[in-house]
This record gives C-alpha cells, sequence and structure tokens, in this order.
C-alpha cells in the first residue's frame, strides 16, 4: 500500500496548487466566484457535471454496494445520476440558464417568494452537507489506505486540502481541478475495467459468482430488493435535478444550448465509469473473498489484482472523483447560506465585497458540519441516496411545475416543500423493512398533490404575469 503514497501525494499537491492559483481570477468579485461570470464552453462544463457526478459515491459507494449486495444495488448510482443529467439537460438547462441566476434556491425567489427560497435553501443546505460528508469520507478511506494514518487523521488532512483551495478560487477552482482530477479518474476506471476483462473474460467473471448477484429480480420482485433499487434510481435521477453543485455549472455555460448539451456530454462518462465501477465490484466478490469491512474491497482488490499503475490511477481516481464534489457541493453550500439567506433576510445592504467575503466565510461551518457527519457515518454510497432523498420528496415538484406550468403560486409551492418533506419524514419511521424504497417513492407523489390543489384553489395570476416572474431579478 505504500508504494501509491506518493503519487497519491502528489495528486493531492498539484490539486491544491491548482485551486490556489485560481484566486486570480476571481478578481474581488463575487459573480465570478459563484458562477465564473456566466463564460464557460461546452468541454468545460460537460467536464465539471461529469465530475459532479462521478463522485466516491459513484465509484467506491458503487463497488462496495455491488460486493455486498448485488450488481443493480450498486449500478443503481451510476444509472440514477445519469438518467438525472439526462432530464436536466432536456427540461431544465436551457430555461434555467436563460434566467441568469446565481443559485437554484434563486429561482424559488423569483417564482414563488422569499419565504419558499428560505424552505428551499434549507433543505438544499442539509442534503449537500451529507453529499460534501459522503465524499470527504471516500477521500479519508483512501488517504488511510496509502498512507497507514488513522481514518480521522485522514479526514482532516482531506477536509482541509479541499476547504483551502474552495475558498480560493470559488468555481474556478472547482472547475479548474474538476478538469485535471476528472480525467484521472476516466482513464483509471476504463484501464481498470478493460485489464479485468482482457484477463479473466465476462464468460469466467459471472461464471465465479453467487447466482443472486446478478438476478434480474433485483430489480422485478420486492423481495429480491427491486423496489429499493427502483427508488434509488428515481431519487437520484430527479432529485438530482435539484443539485446545487450541477446547476451552477448549468448556470456558468456561455449560453442556454451549452448547458443542454454539456448535461448530455456528462450523462455519458457518467454512466460509463459507474458501470467499470460496478464490473469491478463484480470482480471483488471471486478474489477479495471474505472481508469485513466492503468500503474496503476496491483498495484491497486494485492494490493486490491490478498492475501498480493502473491500481495507481483508480486509488488516485476515486480521490480525485471525491474530491471534486466536495469542492463544488461545498462551495455552492457557502454561497447560498451567503446569498439566499443572509442577503436575502438582512436588514441591511450587502456589498459585493461583504458577498464575496460571506460567500468564502461560510465554507467553513459547512467543512466542519461535513466532516463530523462523515466521521460519524463513513457511508459514502448510502449518504448519496439519504441526500436526494431530501429534496426529492418536497423540492422537485415546484422546481418542474415552477418552470413548466403558469398557474403555479406560492401557496402550492410552500404546500408542496411542507407536505413532502414532512411525509418523508413519517414514511422513514412507518414503512416497514420490507417495503423500503416506498418512503422514498410515496412522498414526491404527495408533494405533487399538494402542489396541484394548492395552486389551483390560490391562483390569481396568468401566465403572462407568470413569465414575467421568472425573467426579473431580485
Amino acid at each position: 500500500m505504500t508504494g501509491m503514497l506518493w503519487p497519491v501525494v502528489i495528486f493531492m499537491a498539484l490539486s491544491l496548487a491548482i485551486g490556489l492559483y485560481t484566486y486570480t481570477q476571481v478578481q474581488g468579485s463575487s459573480k465570478r466566484y459563484t458562477v465564473c461570470g456566466k463564460s464557460m464552453p461546452f468541454l468545460v462544463v460537460g467536464t465539471a457535471l461529469a465530475a459532479q457526478a462521478i463522485d466516491g459515491n459513484a465509484t467506491l459507494g458503487n463497488t462496495s454496494l455491488t460486493f455486498s449486495t448485488g450488481f443493480w444495488a450498486g449500478a443503481a448510482i451510476p444509472i440514477g445520476l445519469a438518467a438525472s443529467l439526462l432530464i436536466v439537460g432536456r427540461f431544465l438547462a436551457a430555461p434555467l440558464n436563460r434566467m441568469d441566476l446565481l443559485t437554484l434556491p434563486e429561482f424559488f425567489y423569483r417564482r414563488y417568494g422569499r419565504a419558499a427560497e428560505l424552505l428551499a435553501s434549507v433543505l438544499t443546505v442539509i442534503c449537500f452537507i451529507v453529499l460534501v460528508a459522503g465524499n470527504l469520507s471516500a477521500v479519508a478511506w483512501i488517504l488511510s489506505v496509502v498512507s497507514g494514518l488513522s481514518y480521522g487523521a485522514c479526514l482532516m488532512i482531506g477536509t482541509g486540502v479541499i476547504f483551502l483551495y474552495t475558498i480560493a478560487g470559488g468555481l474556478y477552482a472547482a472547475i479548474w481541478t474538476d478538469f485535471f482530477q476528472i480525467h484521472v479518474a476516466i482513464i483509471g476506471f476504463v484501464l481498470a475495467a478493460a485489464y479485468v476483462l482482457w484477463t479473466r473474460g465476462w464468460g469466467p467473471i459471472t461464471a465465479a459468482l453467487p447466482p443472486v448477484t446478478l438476478n434480474p429480480g433485483q430489480m422485478t420482485t420486492i423481495a429480491g430488493g427491486g423496489l429499493a433499487n427502483w427508488a434509488n434510481i428515481i431519487s437520484l435521477a430527479f432529485g438530482n435535478a435539484m443539485a446545487l453543485d450541477f446547476m451552477e455549472r448549468v448556470f456558468s455555460a456561455k449560453s442556454p444550448e451549452t448547458a443542454r448539451k454539456a448535461c448530455y456530454y456528462a450523462a455519458g462518462w457518467t454512466i460509463v465509469i459507474g458501470l467499470c465501477a460496478s464490473l469491478l465490484g463484480l470482480v471483488t466478490i471471486s478474489t477479495v473473498g471474505k472481508i469485513d469491512d466492503p468500503r474496503m474491497v476496491l483498495p484491497a482488490f486494485a492494490s493486490a489484482h491490478l498492475p501498480y499503475w493502473i491500481a495507481v490511477l483508480v486509488f488516485v481516481g476515486v480521490l480525485g472523483a471525491s474530491m471534486s464534489t466536495a469542492n463544488g457541493a461545498m462551495l455552492v453550500i457557502s454561497v447560498v447560506l451567503a446569498r439566499n439567506v443572509w442577503q436575502r433576510w438582512s436588514s441591511r445592504r450587502v456589498t459585493d465585497e461583504t458577498m464575496l467575503f460571506l460567500s468564502r466565510a461560510l465554507a467553513l461551518p459547512t467543512a466542519i458540519a461535513a466532516a463530523w457527519i462523515a466521521y460519524v457515518r463513513p457511508e459514502p454510497g448510502i449518504l448519496l441516496v439519504v441526500a436526494f432523498d431530501i429534496v426529492f420528496a418536497g423540492c422537485v415538484i415546484p422546481l418542474f411545475l415552477g418552470v413548466y406550468w403558469a398557474r403555479a403560486t406560492q401557496a402550492g409551492a410552500l404546500a408542496s416543500i411542507l407536505t413532502g418533506t414532512i411525509a418523508r419524514g413519517i414514511c422513514y419511521f412507518v414503512v416497514p423493512a420490507g417495503w423500503s424504497g416506498l418512503d422514498t417513492l410515496l412522498p414526491p407523489v404527495l408533494s405533487a398533490v399538494a402542489f396541484v390543489a394548492g395552486s389551483l384553489m390560490t391562483e390569481s395570476s396568468t401566465a403572462e404575469n407568470s413569465e414575467e416572474l421568472l425573467c426579473d431579478t431580485p
């Protein structure tokens, strides 16, 4: 394992150096810090979107779930994330980019008012702190494996490095480091998957698996886990449409068409790398054997069964994918807290200089909260699903119908957010374990009913008024 240490240290040092350099690109502007002045071309935006989807959850978490539960449990993560990028590209990227937004909760302000914006901000911040935690957990596991240091110490080191370059360059730091980090992950996982297929063959790999591992009953029967797996896919596909980090990249695109095409490009890479990770998870079942901690199966397999340089690329790929997502999410949480909570509810005028300071300063409590969650519950794959369950329950319906239904009202949005969120909390306690997945799928249905009913009962504006609201700036 120690042979992996120096490549990992060099990789983290390069990421930190690139991120710190981007401080020069911000030029004292909070808008440049947040969305890069809305100037990013197709390849940059597409790569950055892929970097947010291909993270520690879709790689390390995917492999561990495949090893411990079965192929479909792990593959559900990249399938859901890729579907989300396709949905965002088809329905949301162009109209939201056209609105010249700085954060996603700002859409709720323009469409539904301050109260809805505050609810959306709180829920998405909670969701993304959990998402950051999942990726910090993956970073810490990799550092711990290659260095021999404790998980807690590595968690502090990883969090500190990501925090420093996040506050230096904002979205510039996220995008520049994404471009470097994600290509290492792509090369590493594609080479690893190609190597195991070339040396072992698909037939021998599947022949060595227990029959239940690839059983389609995992998707078609409740007893086989089909309800839970479908719930995970649907939750990621639609809940990720509320992803703050995805949308920051959509907003940074230089045109609506650029934003739309970038989503499709990212979806392709997400499914490719995700399925490569699932394949590695399948191979570990027959090669790693019994292991106490499923999170260790990918590091154990890579170090023992892959050529050194491919193993290095896999280790560094997981590290980079996790760092890129943690960095982007940490950034956008602090920006939402500064813009959509502090500024919106402050009685004093907030200058651009103050906004830039707040956007940086609020990253510190964000990093601390995420690191604490990662310490007490270090489960990358599970934390991703939990994160998007939160916003899937209450915020997705107001987002989509706010864009496409002119009769949507503030009362409908508030009813929808509260109904879905409360229902998700109740379902967590009352849905039996045998019906796992229903607790994810039922709350958005109730949220939709509340939204439509609330909007129809309080409808007071025309389609033209709604269009004016969408185009207005706060």
